[in-house]
């Protein structure tokens, strides 16, 4: 048994690990996409700055059919102040620009500007490399290992959501909700 409790002690150590590992892969995402919009050329975004938070909000917006805070702040499990104050920097950094419906008034829906597209389509090109990487991690396990690291990323996945209160399947959500292919 002394044994078991070694082996949970060791398992709770990486965790650890890796959540601290997390933070560095996303200051690690956002150097990578700053270096990429400037190795594209795009000047014009050397000294805009885009955080992480941001370019997941420029993903929603250009995912989803007339996005607005409330709809953009479900999707990403953020507050509806929060997305507020993102759109707003946003808006100031010209990345998205803000609209309204002719018969509505009321409701402020965002879509992307030009320079939000070249973000947007650099941050997809981002994550289509990255998946590749982990493509290529994950094929020299075993069928039955795959499985069982997928449970134990989903049972890892569900005692956070449950714990923080977080909903499910928050980035998926947004991606699911993908207009026709651009």
């Amino acid at each position: 048994m002394q044994n078991r409790e070694k082996k949970i002690q060791n398992l709770i150590n990486e965790l650890e690990v890796f959540t601290h590992q997390l933070s560095d892969l996303e200051e690690y995402e956002k150097q990578v996409l700053e270096n990429a919009l400037l190795e594209q050329g795009h000047e014009e975004l050397r000294n805009v700055g885009i955080s992480l938070v941001e370019c997941h909000v420029i993903d929603c917006i250009e995912r989803n059919e007339m996005p607005n805070t409330t709809a953009i702040a479900q999707k990403l499990n953020i507050t509806k102040g929060g997305i507020s104050k993102i759109t707003t920097k946003l808006i100031k950094k010209n990345m998205i620009e803000a609209y309204q419906l002719p018969n509505n008034q009321k409701e402020v829906y965002y879509r992307l500007t030009t320079q939000g597209r070249k973000v947007f389509e650099l941050h997809v090109i981002l994550h289509q490399e990255a998946k590749e990487v982990l493509r290529k991690f994950f094929s020299v396990y075993s069928q039955n290992e795959l499985e069982l690291i997928n449970r134990f990323l989903a049972d890892i996945n569900a005692t956070i959501r449950t714990t923080t209160g977080a909903k499910p399947d928050v980035i998926n959500k947004c991606q699911s909700d993908t207009r026709d292919e651009k």
